[in-house]
């Protein structure tokens, strides 16, 4: 069995790859690393439109892997385009804080250092509607720890064992969170889930595309999660239906996180489909029309500071 075949096998049984010592050291910038350092935030705070100088021997890497590996597990991505951002930790020791008052769209507690809780991504979904043709890749360029500042993942066949149902119903998806009741956010459980006898410890998926609340889960994901140990220069291979969320931010960290992206979503990017965005959104539901009018002032808004510079970069949507 091939590299590429071996790779392939785990990504469709588990979900996620790791592939140690896939950059090199001269492969990681020291100018990007300084940039990426000082650059600003998107909404979900990700660091979006990395100067293309910086990145040439990083995408060559991925563009030589990647197609082939997509063909191997039977997805359409578009090699040609792979939209590179960058997660930026900051090291905080804080505990998660209540958010009050609770809101229902909201999550009831927000932790401190850029940390994410347990999701699947959401811009991209609400933009493409397709996780199924779609790779994430994190390669760490600043890390001091290997123990720290990981990635915590379910992985499928846990999760297709222990709740098959959520398996099933997650598959596919996107724009979904996973929260445990706790004693101080019950209240805001119950405004989400009237209906439901809810109690401290259980686990909820909380939508937030479609106008339902979510489901109750037969998992405590906490208790079954893999926290990949990566150091700077790895490379982790993940499909967007897997949940995940930041391990922790006892350190700083700086990683690359490059998407490739479905066939069809190329046209994302252009001035029609823009426009087209634009006119459809009174007609989508309320939590996708609130976050696309925020991607969209940040596309357009970028354009036009490339259009200044003689340049545009794409910028991924989460």
């Amino acid at each position: 069995m091939s590299k590429t075949s071996i790779i392939a096998k785990q990504l469709q049984e588990k979900g996620f790859v790791v592939l140690s010592n896939f950059l090199d050291e001269d492969d990681i910038s020291s100018d990007m690393s300084v940039w990426l350092e000082g650059a600003p935030k998107f909404k979900d705070g990700v660091v979006g439109s990395i100067p293309t100088n910086f990145m040439g021997k990083i995408q060559s890497k991925i563009a030589n892997l990647i197609p082939g590996l997509a063909q191997n597990i039977g997805i359409e991505i578009d090699a040609d385009i792979y939209i590179y951002s960058a997660i930026r930790l900051n090291r905080s020791q804080g505990e998660p804080a209540l958010r009050l008052p609770f809101h229902y769209h909201l999550d009831p507690k927000i932790a401190p250092g850029g940390v994410l809780n347990w999701h699947l991504d959401h811009f991209s979904y609400y933009l493409g509607g397709d996780h199924t043709n779609y790779l994430i890749c994190y390669l760490p360029v600043q890390k001091p720890d290997i123990h720290s500042c990981n990635l915590a993942i379910i992985p499928y066949d846990i999760l297709k064992k222990l709740d098959s149902c959520t398996f099933m119903r997650v598959q596919h998806r996107g724009a979904l969170r996973f929260r445990c009741v706790e004693s101080d956010t019950m209240a805001w459980f119950q405004m989400r889930f009237p209906n439901e006898l809810v109690e401290v410890g259980q686990w909820y998926a909380i939508d937030d595309f479609y106008p339902s609340p979510g489901w109750k889960l037969d998992i405590d994901i906490e208790q079954h999660k893999v926290v990949p140990q990566l150091s700077v220069g790895d490379l982790l291979i993940m499909r967007a239906d897997v949940i995940h969320r930041t391990e922790d931010a006892k350190t700083d960290r700086i990683s690359i996180r490059c998407d490739a992206i479905p066939r069809n979503a190329r046209w994302l990017y252009s001035w029609f489909s823009l426009f087209k965005m634009g006119l459809m959104l009174p007609f989508e539901y309320p939590k996708v029309r609130y976050n696309k009018k925020i991607w969209l002032k940040a596309v357009l808004a970028n354009r036009l500071r490339a259009s200044k510079l003689g340049h545009y970069f794409l910028s991924r949507p989460q």
